[in-house]
């Protein structure tokens, strides 16, 4: 029996240590900044110079082919954020994220912010009085690329209300699936559209949560 004990502790003992090796391994690498450094007073911003090319992605029998169609940055406040785990685009674009900038974070007692099916939703709560053209003005729902596998691992780490900071490139995609045929992305390229379309598809070379910098 005390044989048998001293096993099952010394088994313990080494799933531990590769659990403890494993998550660290996991945990994205970040540098720290200055959080006073900012700021969704400031709108969101693009330009068409220096775009890149960026290498198809190659996922099991899956090729995305992505086109830069500007070259953008938002800073906003994260409102809901959702991951997607089925269908094709889900292994390109793991997760979405909700933002707001503007005046908006100061309405947040009025709204109430839901994500689904690759969508943003925004509803009033009772008795708000909002300029609902403001509000669909100063909100995105961003489809989230990352360029590297530590930007990967970093998506799940922001939460909600904190500041996110978002560098890299607007793309159009599309993926071929092989057998199962193609399927196309477009990406938004003004912040004043909505429904289907109005999304905007993000490849991200650089994230900012909080003072934490993940490149």
């Amino acid at each position: 029996m005390k044989n048998t004990l001293i096993v099952i502790f010394g088994l313990a003992a080494v799933l531990v240590a590769v659990y403890l090796v494993i998550s660290a391994e996991s945990e994205p690498v970040y540098v720290r900044t200055a959080k006073s450094l900012f700021s969704t007073d400031n709108e969101p911003w693009q330009s068409t110079d220096s775009l890149i090319t960026i290498a198809p992605v190659e996922w099991g029998r899956a090729k995305f082919f992505l086109t830069p169609k500007a070259k953008y940055s938002i800073t906003g406040k994260l409102v809901s954020k959702r991951r997607y785990r089925r269908g094709l685009m889900s292994r390109l674009s793991p997760m979405d994220y909700a933002l707001i900038w503007g005046k908006v974070p100061e309405m947040l007692s009025q709204l109430k912010f839901s994500q689904t099916y690759r969508f943003c939703f925004f509803n009033l709560r009772p008795g708000a009085v909002v300029d609902m053209n403001y509000i669909q003005n100063h909100v995105s729902n961003n489809h989230l690329i990352p360029s590297t596998e530590n930007i990967r691992r970093a998506l799940s780490k922001a939460r909600k209300h904190e500041i996110v900071r978002i560098e890299g490139y607007l793309v159009d995609v599309i993926a071929n699936n092989g057998s199962k045929g193609t399927s196309h992305w477009k990406t938004s390229l003004k912040r004043e559209d909505t429904w289907g379309g109005a999304c905007e598809i993000i490849y991200i070379t650089k994230l900012q949560i909080a003072d934490k910098i993940f490149e």
